[in-house]
């Protein structure tokens, strides 16, 4: 490869206020919608030199700010020079020297020789338009107002044929590509490289077999000679009109042409038959073979020439199944050069390096990026995350908050209180909920702090459980948990059930066990064939066995008696084998739709949704914000 896009900053560019990221060779963007991921990939082309129109859209406007003709976009690129693995090295090979020139190499960094490209979006008062200027970094910094820069440059000839940007957005579709000449299709099938004479020969051809065409189908003959009647009447009575069933120059082929996929012995049909998931994933297809094509036509004018290309993909996972896309990210790593991919694919993100995802988010309307740090791992924590994170709940990567939580139950019952309280479901805010046993917080957590996802946790109240979830707060933050709002820890060693039966709600849930077995007497059968059975042993607190110096245990019988024997027995009923994951939704159900406002949210949820709110609020102004920059952008 020999270099590398190292570093980017931004600052005042469409929805980006300020932000800064490390790159490596392979990255995958992931995040919320909203985030900014587009109009980063969007950043890196205009650096490149690949988009050359700009305008007032691409300026950031806060909220309630109006469009000022002084206030400019900024971008810097970072390059780096860099071995056959994509390693950054010290200084550049002869070949990228001569690309690049003194003109912009800059020496003697602390960290190796580099390249800083910064881009400028401008107003320019006298030619009344927004234009590109580029500038050399002399001197990196820490920011973009603590750098250097020269005076205005132009790139040089060679960085222009050996540097490449590529930019695919998620409204690709190769039946419009097919119709593009300037589309990736069309730039590789157009490119035809034939002596003179066999070009002459071949026209020539084509010309003939299209006034075969015409001559002999007479509903053609009858068209072209009706249509021709219009030359008069337009005021050029030589002027001629012809129909072409088939394109006459080799460099219009694609005008006429077709892809045919046939799927085993099914029927040849057009791609434009097909899917958009076909469809698209051909279209990114065509993108690789476009760069390998224009790879391999500089080796043969030069063979000692290396190229670097620059892929930036949105979304390549749209309209595929999951299956496909996980051949399709395969595909797009075999591809030459760098690659900067947005997804929102968690069949994607599972088969990515961790050390290649970043996460983009928006904190009080500015966009953030978080890379994860391998560094800070393990590689048996780097395995468990990946295992038990990212392969099974691959998703909450793109949520803006994560609610960690026991088990099945809380993970289908507190969807239903969050609508409940919040008139919309979590993922409509982008909020995952999460059962995870009550042992992996650790592994979640360190995830959840290296991509700076707000998080909550709502913990049994077990004296395990609690040492458990205070072990990994302490650990990963370096906090107490009591000392966190955002941590609700049920009392008096409940769980989620038993919360439910000593905050009133034995009646709904015996109601709703009923109902949902279609039996009205179902608990009172459970109650009378279990009553009085055995409900296993308990170690006492007599002195251990003398001869075998073991613990003593008493068979324990259920009581089912009385007010507490009863709730015990509704306790049972409702966490008994497979029940937790069966009667969660439906005693849930049965309390949000009491009557009685005061009721249908327990104490201890409602003092999760209480904290989550804050969040809510801080999204609805983000959103806003968004809603503000991108109505700014399209007017």
């Amino acid at each position: 490869m020999g270099i590398l896009i190292t570093k980017v900053r931004i600052e005042n560019y469409r929805s980006i206020e300020s932000m800064e990221v490390s790159l490596s060779e392979t990255n995958v963007i992931i995040g919320a919608n909203n985030s900014g991921k587009s109009n980063f990939l969007r950043a890196i082309n205009v650096a490149l030199g690949q988009t050359r129109v700009v305008s007032s859209d691409d300026i950031h406007i806060n909220n309630g700010e109006v469009v000022d003709e002084t206030k400019y976009a900024t971008i810097d690129l970072m390059i780096r020079p860099c071995d056959s693995q994509a390693k950054e090295m010290e200084t550049f090979s002869d070949f990228w020297i001569g690309v690049f020139t003194d003109s912009w190499i800059t020496t003697g960094s602390v960290g190796g020789d580099f390249v800083g490209i910064r881009t400028i979006i401008q107003y320019d008062v006298l030619k009344n338009y927004y234009m590109i200027v580029h500038k050399q970094i002399t001197d990196w910094g820490d920011s973009i107002s603590t750098s250097s820069v020269s005076r205005k440059k132009i790139f040089t000839g060679d960085m222009n044929t050996y540097i490449s940007a590529f930019y695919m957005d998620a409204q690709r579709d190769v039946v419009d590509d097919i119709r593009d000449k300037k589309s990736y299709f069309g730039r590789a099938t157009s490119r035809i490289k034939l002596p003179e004479d066999k070009t002459a020969d071949i026209e020539r051809q084509l010309n003939d077999i299209n006034s075969q065409i015409v001559d002999s189908i007479p509903a053609l003959k009858q068209t072209a000679n009706s249509i021709s009647s219009i030359a008069p009447t337009v005021g050029n009575p030589n002027g001629t009109i012809e129909i072409e069933p088939l394109a006459r120059k080799l460099s219009d082929l694609h005008k006429g042409m077709d892809i045919f996929y046939r799927d085993g012995d099914a029927a040849r049909l057009s791609v434009s038959q097909h899917g958009m998931g076909t469809r698209s994933w051909i279209s990114f297809l065509t993108l690789g073979t476009y760069i390998e094509w224009e790879k391999k036509n500089l080796v043969e004018d030069d063979p000692e020439s290396e190229s670097f290309v620059v892929l930036t993909m949105e979304e390549p996972e749209a309209h595929l199944h999951p299956q496909a896309q996980q051949k399709l990210y395969t595909q797009i790593k075999s591809f030459s050069g760098q690659k900067i991919i947005s997804t929102h694919s968690p069949s994607i993100v599972s088969q990515a390096e961790l050390s290649s995802l970043i996460h983009f988010e928006k904190k009080q309307g500015k966009t953030i990026a978080n890379r994860f740090d391998k560094t800070k791992y393990s590689n048996e924590e780097i395995n468990r995350i990946k295992r038990e994170v990212v392969s099974s709940h691959g998703d909450l990567l793109f949520s803006r908050a994560i609610v960690l939580c026991e088990g099945v139950t809380e993970e289908q019952a507190l969807p239903m209180y969050f609508e409940k309280y919040f008139g919309v479901s979590p993922s409509f805010w982008g909020i995952s909920i999460i059962g995870i046993g009550g042992q992996n917080y650790k592994t979640f957590l360190s995830l959840i702090r290296d991509f700076n996802i707000d998080w909550y946790i709502f913990s049994d109240g077990e004296d395990s459980t609690i040492k458990t979830v205070k072990k990994a707060v302490k650990k990963v933050f370096s906090a107490e948990i009591e000392d966190c709002n955002n941590i609700i820890i049920l009392e008096n060693k409940e769980d989620f059930e038993k919360h439910l039966i000593n905050s009133g709600y034995v009646n709904e849930i015996v109601e709703a066990i009923c109902d949902y077995e279609e039996n009205p007497d179902f608990v009172t059968q459970y109650i009378r064939t279990r009553d009085q059975k055995s409900d296993g042993r308990k170690k006492t607190n007599l002195p251990k066995c003398p001869t075998c110096k073991q613990d003593i245990y008493a068979d324990v019988i259920k009581d089912y008696s009385g007010t507490e024997g009863y709730n015990k027995a509704v306790y049972d009923c409702c966490t008994d084998k497979q029940a937790k994951a069966k009667y969660a939704t439906v005693v849930a159900d049965k309390i949000v739709n009491l009557e009685d406002d005061a009721r249908n949210i327990p104490p201890k949820i409602k003092q999760l949704l209480i904290e989550m709110q804050r969040l809510i609020v801080t999204n609805e102004r983000d959103d806003e914000s968004e809603s503000i920059q991108e109505t700014t952008s399209n007017s």
